[in-house]
């Protein structure tokens, strides 16, 4: 069985209505493609150390590592993370998280 791979955003949204429209309502979709599901997206986080790095977080769980670059080096998202990079954001973090093997849970 592969390796689950988590992805972790935040990112610091301009303007959240158009963040949605243009980018956050393509995602599920384009996710999906990839065999990906959203676990969490909120505008809301409880930090209890440290501090959050940006005014939106979402958790993206893919069945693999190779699932998530494939859909981040896709043509499909390239102009979805351009437009998130260029226009819709001033900067963030995006982290590919490796998931623990049901083996490893044991």
């Amino acid at each position: 069985m592969a390796q689950p791979l988590f992805v972790l955003v935040q990112f610091n949204v301009k303007d959240f209505p158009e963040y949605f429209e243009h980018y956050g309502s393509l995602m599920s979709a384009e996710v999906a493609k990839f065999g990906g599901q959203f676990l969490a997206a909120s505008r809301e986080v409880d930090v209890k150390e440290g501090q959050s790095s940006g005014n939106f977080t979402a958790i993206i769980r893919f069945p693999s590592k190779e699932a998530a670059a494939a859909m981040y080096e896709s043509p499909g998202y390239a102009p979805l993370k351009a437009k998130r990079i260029d226009e819709l954001t001033d900067g963030g973090n995006l982290i590919f998280i490796p998931g623990l093997e049901a083996a490893q849970l044991k």
